[in-house]
């Protein structure tokens, strides 16, 4: 098949027009699409909104192939920025070097995410750091975990009411669609044997598994965990690794199983449901799961069983 788009000289591709006739390149926005920025005296960290324009004039200089085109197109984008509150002038930046910068050894980094607000007059970033130079003390066992090399505080903005609203609704109707679904949440041929007490079909629960020994000398061991599908596709996981010595290192749980195993020790192990949670939001980009299964370890006893 062929193409006419090959007979065009002058092509807007995403927000660069490119001109073949004469070689240069310039920004395109869409007709009758005006640009809005966020007020200078709006609820956002200081640094985003100081930082604004500056990125702005990086954007429309990367776009321009020379400073009489960035000209042409940088009024509107002023105009747009001095209706907004801001009163620093858009200006041409030269263009950066296209080498490609040297690659350099990049360390785990703990990032730490409050949300901003203006009415709050904590400094939450320099409080929280001071915490941690606290309480993780050079001869603390975690120290080199949680220090003030590894460990970053960064602002995140506060959620608009627009997601709030939607958040909400989500939640309320999925509680009703919970409660009218009548389905059994067991399909055990025997009740009786089910693991989780005629609840072995629930999905998106922190579970625990209390292992307790048949001759009392040991003491009963926690293992927490999660599943995202149902209890019964997780418990079949667990009972693989139990049979296999091949998966012994699959959980902290198999490992601790195999350990009664070689010591010719009896066991027994009693599911539970500790909670239930959300799982991953691909809108939110956060998972409730794994977040509460977190706080249920830090809640726990000492006897979990943890890497």
């Amino acid at each position: 098949m062929f193409c006419r788009c090959l007979h065009l000289k002058i092509v807007n591709y995403f927000d660069v027009t490119l001109n073949l006739n004469n070689g240069k390149y310039c920004p395109y926005r869409k007709p009758n699409n005006q640009p809005l920025y966020i007020n200078a005296k709006s609820n956002h960290p200081p640094n985003i909104i100081k930082q604004l324009p500056d990125s702005i004039s990086r954007r429309i200089s990367d776009n321009s192939c020379n400073e009489d085109e960035f000209n042409k197109a940088m009024t509107e984008y002023d105009t747009a920025l001095k209706s907004s509150g801001h009163t620093k002038t858009l200006t041409h930046n030269k263009h950066r070097q296209t080498t490609r910068p040297r690659r350099t050894l990049q360390r785990n980094i703990i990032w730490y995410n409050p949300p901003f607000s203006n009415n709050v007059q904590t400094n939450i970033g320099k409080t929280f750091l001071r915490l941690i130079s606290k309480q993780f003390l050079k001869h603390h066992e975690y120290h080199s975990l949680y220090n003030k090399n590894n460990v970053k505080v960064s602002y995140s903005c506060m959620e608009n009411m627009g997601s709030i609203i939607n958040k909400h609704n989500k939640k309320v109707l999925s509680n009703n669609n919970n409660h009218d679904n009548n389905e059994s949440l067991c399909n055990c041929r025997s009740k009786e044997e089910c693991p989780l007490n005629n609840n072995c079909l629930s999905s998106s629960i922190i579970y625990n598994a209390q292992i307790t020994t048949t001759d009392n000398k040991t003491t009963p061991k926690n293992y927490i965990g999660l599943t995202k599908g149902t209890f019964k596709q997780r418990f079949n996981q667990h009972k693989v690794t139990f049979r296999h010595r091949k998966y012994t290192n699959g959980t902290e749980l198999s490992k601790y199983i195999w350990q009664l195993k070689d010591n010719s020790v009896n066991f027994n192990i009693k599911w539970s449901i500790i909670t239930r949670a959300r799982p991953y939001n691909n809108t939110t980009k956060r998972c409730d799961l794994c977040l509460t299964e977190k706080l249920m370890i830090i809640k726990s006893n000492s006897n979990n069983l943890l890497k």
